[in-house]
């Protein structure tokens, strides 16, 4: 089996919630059939925000030594569980000598699978502003709609705390209590603002945002009815690369 490598810490907890996800999702039944995990979670890896509003400097280089450690380490194959940064996936990928999956590519090839096709995207900023899925979208007949201005203004706050909530989060029992527990029920409310009223479908696009929103919410409670969670569709390609077909 593989050996994954995984960049994480872009943020923290959108880490752990991936790799939580893709032991969740893995169809082993014991310890010894899991997928071989290394991951790094830097924090010094300069902020992707930052460099593309054009305030700071470039992540790739530190993002480029992260991965090359992964590799060293033994890692076959890298992923990176965040959207902001499969920005400079092709920049990173270029310098690597294993393969790299791609979050974008691989959320495009689930969403197409569906009955959905004009996809409203909630995530960063910069993903907004870059139309990160754009290209990949419109090569597979899909639309990509994004929020307004004061919408995707609530979405960067909800983001944000995310960020900052690694002080209330419980490794304990792996759930998010109060204080960022809200959160989840006001993404959901953005996520049928508006904005989203011609869309047939919600993606969280920013891997944040899955941490906040109960894995068994898939179904909206009106339309737009579908909502696909990137860090769901991310770990179960893995899952399909990784376990030998049938099983483990």
């Amino acid at each position: 089996m593989k050996t994954l490598g995984v960049i994480a810490g872009l943020g923290p907890l959108a880490g752990a919630h991936f790799y939580r996800r893709l032991i969740e999702m893995s169809p082993a039944a014991m310890d010894s059939e899991h997928i071989p995990i290394i991951l790094m979670a830097d924090p010094t890896v300069p902020s992707r925000i930052e460099h593309l509003s054009g305030t700071g400097e470039s992540p790739v280089p530190k993002l480029v030594e992260i991965a090359q450690k992964l590799v060293r380490a033994g890692a076959e194959l890298i992923a990176i569980p965040s959207t902001t940064t499969s920005i400079y996936q092709e920049q990173i990928a270029q310098q690597m000598s294993v393969p790299m999956i791609s979050l974008i590519e691989e959320v495009t090839a689930a969403i197409v699978k569906s009955q959905y096709r004009k996809i409203g995207i909630m995530g960063t900023t910069p993903t907004r502003t870059f139309r990160v899925y754009e290209a990949s979208f419109r090569k597979a007949g899909l639309e990509a709609v994004y929020p307004d201005e004061e919408t995707q203004l609530e979405i960067t706050e909800i983001i944000s705390a995310v960020k900052e909530a690694s002080a209330r989060y419980s490794a304990f029992d792996g759930r998010v209590h109060i204080g960022i527990e809200t959160l989840g029920e006001r993404a959901i409310q953005l996520a049928q603002g508006p904005w989203s009223r011609d869309v047939d479908g919600i993606l969280l696009a920013c891997t944040e945002l899955p941490v906040i929103v109960p894995s068994e919410v898939s179904i909206l409670s009106r339309p737009p009815e579908a909502l696909f969670r990137s860090t769901d569709i991310l770990a179960a390609a893995i899952i399909r690369d990784v376990y030998p077909k049938g099983g483990v």
